[in-house]
């Protein structure tokens, strides 16, 4: 009985870790790299100087060196998105960015970011969104700690730009889950302290 207990315990502690997004970061020795683009709505942005989240920003990253699975991984974060939206996670303090990092000739970049204007449009704010052209994918990915694995990045990102977690893999109600505990988590930390100034 107690071993068949054990073996139960096991078994759901192993499908709990397999429902969770892998967790890449924990450390705050790396950082983005700066890069100008133009957001959806033809803005100019310095990114991530210009995330402008009060409390936290969840940028959403389609990260790889194959066309067909920068596109899929964009597809998946825009469920993401609509996801983490739908839980509430999302505000005025939360903001949400998705951006595709890519590397592609000069002359093809207005297309793509017409293409995904289009292919967003009603899905997340165009002024929230874009394309991320840098000239080496896997040094972009590096200094953030992102693993170039074919699967979608959400990364935590404080307001003064430090990085603070990185979840990776499709959107599912455990892994929305695991995301927005963390987001209250670091929310919490970084609100103000409601009991200052009330009676001992």
């Amino acid at each position: 009985m107690l071993i068949r207990q054990i073996s139960n315990a096991l078994l759901i502690t192993a499908l709990l870790f397999l429902l969770q997004p892998s967790v890449a970061l924990t450390a705050n020795t790396k950082s983005f790299q700066k890069v100008e683009i133009e957001t959806l709505d033809e803005e100019d942005f310095i990114f991530p100087d210009d995330l402008r989240a009060k409390s936290l920003n969840i940028v959403l990253l389609a990260i790889s060196k194959e066309q067909d699975n920068g596109q899929w991984q964009g597809d998946r974060l825009i469920e993401w998105y609509a996801a983490l939206d739908e839980k509430g996670v999302l505000s005025d303090d939360v903001l949400g960015y998705h951006f595709s990092v890519m590397k592609v000739p000069f002359f093809v970049k207005g297309l793509i970011r017409g293409g995904l204007a289009d292919s967003y449009e009603g899905k997340v704010p165009p002024d929230q969104a874009g394309a991320i052209f840098v000239k080496d994918i896997e040094a972009f990915a590096s200094s953030a700690g992102i693993a170039l694995d074919g699967k979608p990045t959400i990364v935590l990102v404080s307001a003064n730009g430090e990085l603070l977690q990185i979840f990776k893999g499709e959107v599912s109600e455990a892994a929305t889950q695991a995301v927005a505990s963390a987001v209250a988590s670091y929310t919490a930390k970084n609100a103000p302290d409601s009991g200052s100034g009330g009676l001992d």
